[in-house]
């Protein structure tokens, strides 16, 4: 029997049916396990087009006071901001205030941003552009807390040069390309691009408590502190580690308004069919399983259903909304912690549909972080194949692991250990060159540019191609 459940945290009432009891005992035990393998930390909400079938909260939004998450709890979504924006570009489509193939030139010339004459808004919502990550500018870092506004950020797009040879070459993932959306919206509309998302998505779809706000602040229980969880015991605050937010992510929402969010979509309330569809539909091979459309992706999974979803990430978050079209699911997971959401989303819908779930497993680097609390980090350099076969990992870890357990280190202000691991890295992979960039970067974070050159050098060695060597060396010529 449906009951009416009147959730005065957000002023509406909405209408709640439940998982069967077989399939909630399913979710319950899976998120347990993520609980127990990855110290996961969040909220979770299932939902079939206008009922809610599972909605549960997990863990601490500030675990140094004990204050626990709760379903109103906001996250910061990171990159599913996205499909906000993408959603806004499609409803000015829509109107005929702006077209998918117009180009940068025409609306945005006073930016002269290189090759706007051959980017499209097309090029710039499928990442194709090579507008690049603005967050790769030299001073970002060090100026990212000063940056409040669109106008703030746009001198940073401008200044880094182009990622692809030629326009439309390939998938490029790109925030650049991004804050560029968020400044035509802004443009076009001659309003902010808070104020858009406000008039636009969250008024019609009865959106209530998500923001953009400067700077953030991470106050619990509303909002969510970000952590770094390494292992049972050892993990940090990484509040201080955020990025301002802005169209190319890190909105702070919940998964009661993520849910209005996707519900108006697949009713037609944001965008008609036809024009939604058109932004859902994949346009572009990422290279893996999927296609990325519109600022979203299309994925046919690998337990028989389309899913759209986008996914985020920060330094202690992690977020992913899932829809199923074809049967009204949605599936929205936000994370307080550094744990990949999309396997939890997918474990989630495998359940919906009565396929065996994937077990989850505690990340490498995490078992290698906790036998150092155990025995200290000479005997894990000294043993770690062996600690692998022991811990039940069957193959030898790759480039991404040692640059995991090596930001680890780096986080812990531990630099000696940092180096060390990168060390064992290189030895197991000296034809990667990212072994080569991870210690060029961990030179530059410590402002000891001229030894990062030394190992930038190194990597185009190995790599002449490399585009992360080429960037850095440029970066940093004006530090020398």
């Amino acid at each position: 029997m449906k009951l009416i459940i009147f959730l005065f945290a957000f002023g509406l009432q909405y209408s709640f049916a439940q998982l069967s009891a077989d399939k909630k005992l399913k979710v319950d035990s899976l998120i347990q396990q993520y609980i127990e393998t990855k110290q996961f930390s969040g909220c979770v909400l299932v939902a079939k087009n206008n009922e809610v079938l599972y909605q549960q909260a997990f863990g601490y939004a500030n675990k140094e006071e004990q204050v626990p998450n709760r379903i109103a709890t906001n996250f910061n979504i990171a990159s599913m901001g996205k499909t906000f924006t993408a959603t806004l570009i499609m409803q000015l489509v829509q109107e005929g205030k702006i077209a998918i193939d117009q180009t940068l030139a025409s609306i945005l010339p006073e930016y002269k941003i290189k090759k706007a004459d051959s980017i499209t808004v097309h090029h710039l919502l499928t990442h194709t552009s090579g507008v690049g990550n603005y967050m790769m500018h030299v001073n970002f870092e060090a100026e990212r807390h000063q940056l409040k506004s669109l106008d703030d950020v746009m001198p940073y797009v401008v200044a880094m040069d182009p990622t692809l040879d030629y326009v439309g070459q390939r998938h490029d993932y790109s925030n650049s390309g991004f804050i560029v959306l968020g400044k035509i919206i802004e443009k076009i509309t001659g309003k902010s691009y808070m104020q858009n998302l406000e008039e636009r998505i969250f008024k019609p779809a009865g959106i209530k408590s998500s923001y953009i706000h400067y700077p953030a602040t991470f106050i619990a229980p509303n909002e969510a502190t970000p952590y770094l969880a390494y292992t049972g015991k050892t993990f940090i605050n990484a509040a201080a580690e955020e990025f301002p937010a802005f169209s190319d992510g890190g909105m702070q929402s919940n998964v009661i308004d993520l849910y209005r969010f996707a519900k108006a979509l697949l009713n037609g309330k944001l965008l008609s069919p036809v024009m939604r569809d058109s932004m859902w539909n994949g346009k572009v091979a990422t290279g893996r399983a999927d296609k990325y459309s519109f600022g979203w992706v299309d994925e046919q999974t690998d337990f028989g259903k389309r899913t759209y979803s986008h996914s985020g990430g920060g330094k202690g978050f992690s977020s992913d909304l899932k829809i199923v079209k074809e049967d009204g699911y949605i599936v929205i997971v936000l994370i307080n912690n550094r744990v990949n959401p999309r396997e939890v989303t997918n474990n989630i819908l495998r359940i919906l549909y009565n396929k065996e779930t994937r077990k989850p497993e505690k990340y490498l680097e995490n078992v290698l972080m906790e036998v150092t609390e155990q025995k200290g980090f000479d005997y894990v350099r000294a043993n770690y194949k062996a600690i692998i076969k022991e811990k039940g990992h069957d193959k030898t870890p790759n480039p991404w692991v040692y640059i995991m357990y090596s930001d680890m280190f780096e986080t812990l202000k531990d630099f000696d250990k940092a180096f060390a691991v990168i060390d064992m890295g290189r030895e197991e992979f000296p034809k990667e060159a990212s072994m080569y960039n991870v210690t060029g970067q961990l030179y530059v974070n410590q402002k000891k540019y001229k030894e990062a050159v030394e190992w930038f050098n190194k990597a185009l060695a190995v790599n002449p191609e490399d585009g992360f060597a080429k960037m850095m060396l440029k970066n940093i010529s004006s530090k020398l």
